[in-house]
């Protein structure tokens, strides 16, 4: 247990050097640019997820195209059963 520490330390002292390096390079701290970057893959898969995923913006376009369409094959349903309708009850009257 003792040894895995002391590999751990160690590993750390070895990339302590291109840390600083790389927070040179940026300009900020090597952990205010992990946060940063965990964030900005966090918020992609959430925009990523309402254009593409289930609830996205594509199923709400074509909800909306099919609420049209049953809307107006609605009018032409009541249209023809008005039509049938009296068709019956002249039917029914010549009886």
């Amino acid at each position: 247990m003792h040894q895995s520490s002391h590999k751990m330390n160690t590993f750390f002292d070895d990339i302590k050097p291109m840390i600083k390096k790389f927070e040179e390079l940026l300009g900020l701290s090597f952990k205010v640019f992990l946060v940063t970057s965990i964030l900005v893959i966090f918020l992609g898969v959430y925009v990523a997820n309402l254009i593409f995923g289930e609830s996205s913006l594509k199923v709400l376009q074509h909800l909306k195209i099919e609420k049209r369409i049953l809307k107006t094959e609605i009018d032409t349903l009541k249209k023809e059963n008005a039509r049938l309708h009296k068709e019956y009850l002249e039917w029914t009257d010549a009886q």
